[in-house]
């Protein structure tokens, strides 16, 4: 536990809790908005065609290359 000397002291470490109190609180509210905004059926929607395309292009390109490895082997 912290000693103070004088009521300079505890007001200026009150200052610094309400600011941090303040900081605190908005990371809070920026993290329920970006919570928020990810789980909205826009997004969720948007997020699953990107993945299925990402996952169509990957798939039909390593088909290509294994193809292409197999006839060297023929």
């Amino acid at each position: 536990m912290r000693e103070y000397k004088n009521f300079k002291e505890i007001d200026r470490d009150l200052k610094l809790l309400k600011l941090q109190k303040e900081i605190d609180k908005e990371k809070v509210l920026l993290s329920y908005n970006q919570t928020k905004e990810s789980l909205s059926p826009k997004r969720i929607l948007k997020d699953a065609a990107d993945s299925v395309l990402k996952n169509r292009y990957v798939l039909k390109g390593a088909t290509s290359v294994l193809g292409f490895i197999g006839d060297k082997f023929k």
